[in-house]
């Protein structure tokens, strides 16, 4: 393989579709080549791309090697869609297979380019984690494309940024008025919100492009490139993706070797204060859990990919014991030792002020909670027994110390 293996990222994201994330994202790998730079455009939104709505891509396609895909070559920018591979139709495609492909799109693709810039999907779920898993040791941080009447989703966006320490370049506006015929300006989706949202969050904000019928014929002709005070935001953009410096997103783990022990002496202890400390019998009751479902707990690295440890555990006759591994279990809760120190311990501050708590770690996917039915009881009571031990003070006492050394 040639190329570069692993280009500088910059993600293009935002937390709703139909905000024009791949106008930006074409512009941003547009503006970027003119600096000199070899440059990718990488369009992650594999089930519904429409890079080709921005670039003449129609009939063109990728090449293949045996173990390799090869990035179109379009006029100097290096392109990697889905549609140059399955062409104009949608692709269903399952959760695992995305996170396949799009390691494939880096490791598995000679890249020449010494910077991507990645189109991703709209929202903030596993493609993102997905994203940065795979950028991990060149990832610069990602644009967030802001409109004002989806600010809620930008928001949302940067809270998942924040929570999971991942970088963030800065902040683009698009649609910020209707920019008329005549030159008249309405803010037809709304006041901008985009200086508000980067005061809070301390981040940069690049500036705002108009919903513009001269932008939306350009795009038509494909001619996207913008310029002028459109480009502005652009180029403000860009200059902040040519001075990073790649960072490790902080959810990546730094190493598992010296964790398992760690977190198999804070299980241990674990169980005994939940028997010591907690009346098991009495939540039962308030709860209607009967007991007797097998919940496999496992300890997972921070990228959710491994298991650091496990262990099987079942209520009976009013006392939380291990079982012994010979039965499948009900349900299962995978969770990462992050989420285990931070929910016990109560010192991590999220973005929105509130203190870090086992609801956060399933909304931000730090911990997650398998089963169907009757099974999704013996998890969620596991869960409200965490939640019972976090705010006994005589059991963490005893416990702070073996949450401190994770």
């Amino acid at each position: 393989m040639t190329g570069t293996a692993n280009p500088k990222a910059a993600l293009v994201l935002s937390g709703k579709g139909g905000v024009g994330k791949t106008l930006i994202s074409v512009n941003l790998a547009l503006h970027l080549k003119d600096t000199g730079a070899k440059v990718g455009l990488l369009d992650a939104d594999f089930s519904a791309s429409n890079s080709g709505y921005f670039l003449d891509l129609k009939g063109k396609e990728m090449g293949f090697g045996r173990e390799e895909f090869r990035p179109l070559d379009y006029d100097g920018l290096e392109v990697f869609g889905i549609s140059l591979i399955m062409g104009d139709r949608g692709v269903n495609m399952a959760g695992d297979q995305y996170a396949q492909l799009l390691r494939d799109s880096v490791e598995a693709t000679p890249w020449a380019a010494e910077y991507v810039v990645v189109d991703c999907p709209a929202g903030y779920g596993d493609e993102l984690t997905t994203a940065a898993i795979v950028f991990q040791e060149t990832l610069l941080g990602s644009v967030i494309v802001v409109q004002p009447a989806h600010h809620l989703d930008a928001r949302r966006a940067l809270q998942i940024h924040r929570d999971k320490e991942l970088p963030i370049l800065g902040l683009i506006e698009n649609m910020t008025y209707y920019e008329g015929p005549g030159g008249d300006r309405v803010a037809i989706f709304g006041e901008s919100v985009v200086e508000e949202l980067g005061a809070e969050f301390k981040v940069p904000v690049f500036g705002k492009i108009p919903l513009s019928m001269n932008i939306r014929r350009q795009v038509e002709m494909r001619n996207p490139k913008l310029t002028g005070e459109y480009a502005e935001p652009i180029l403000n953009a860009v200059k902040a993706i040519t001075q990073a410096r790649p960072t490790k997103p902080g959810f990546i783990e730094k190493g598992l070797g010296w964790l398992r022990e760690k977190v198999d002496k804070v299980l241990i202890e674990m169980v005994l204060s939940i028997n010591r400390e907690l009346n098991i019998p009495g939540l039962q009751q308030q709860h209607g859990y009967p007991g007797g479902s097998i919940v496999r707990l496992n300890v997972m690295s921070d990228d959710m990919t491994r298991i650091v440890t496990q262990a099987d555990w079942v209520v009976h006759e009013g006392k939380l014991t291990a079982a012994d591994g010979s039965y499948n279990p009900d349900s299962q809760i995978d969770i990462k030792p992050k989420a285990v120190k931070w929910a016990f311990l109560g010192n991590r501050v999220m973005s929105n002020g509130e203190i870090y708590t086992f609801k956060d770690a399933q909304a931000l996917g730090d911990m997650r909670v398998y089963g169907e039915k009757s099974m999704a009881r013996g998890a969620y009571f596991i869960k409200v027994v965490f939640d019972e031990l976090s705010r006994n003070r005589a059991a963490m006492d005893k416990m702070r110390p073996l949450f401190e050394a994770l």
